[in-house]
């Protein structure tokens, strides 16, 4: 009986693309250099509703997925988490490093480069380490690419949504 819910539900899991269980900090940073593919942070913490609601929303979007799955590789880091793990050759807790992040609020999204180095863009000619806040599914997946497209090279985000 277990089996019988267990192996869908695996596999159903394993299919959903975006972040095995298992996948620590050093993995993503990994498999983001090997796969040159930037990265994805999605900064949550489990008392947020907003971060839950996007989750449920873009997150879970068939395009948004498929956005994911094929350009970035994505991490969820809990911003009041005790684990300990490394970037940049320093060791940090998750809490640690998504005030390094520059993380104040949440949800936040942050981007990297596939050699892990962080990606800065303009809103509004202001300087920007990452978004905070809940995003629209359709804002969401045009944020995905303007950081696909290495659009925040030289284009002010404020253009784009």
């Amino acid at each position: 009986m277990i089996s019988k819910i267990f192996i869908p539900v695996f596999i159903l899991i394993m299919h959903s693309g975006l972040l095995f269980a298992g996948d620590t900090f050093e993995d993503v940073l990994k498999k983001a250099s090997t796969e040159n593919k930037r990265i994805v942070i999605d900064v949550y913490t489990d008392w947020c509703g907003w971060c839950k609601k996007m989750d449920a929303e873009a997150y879970s979007n068939k395009e948004v997925k498929k956005l994911i799955e094929e350009n970035f590789v994505l991490y969820k880091l809990d911003a009041e988490g005790k684990n300990k793990l490394t970037y940049n050759g320093k060791q940090y807790t998750e809490e640690e490093l998504s005030y390094y992040f520059e993380v104040f609020s949440f949800p936040t999204t942050v981007f990297l480069e596939p050699d892990g180095k962080l990606i800065t863009f303009s809103y509004d000619n202001y300087p920007m380490k990452n978004i905070p806040g809940y995003v629209k599914t359709d804002e969401f997946k045009k944020l995905l690419i303007y950081f696909k497209d290495g659009k925040y090279k030289d284009t002010d985000l404020s253009k784009i949504i």
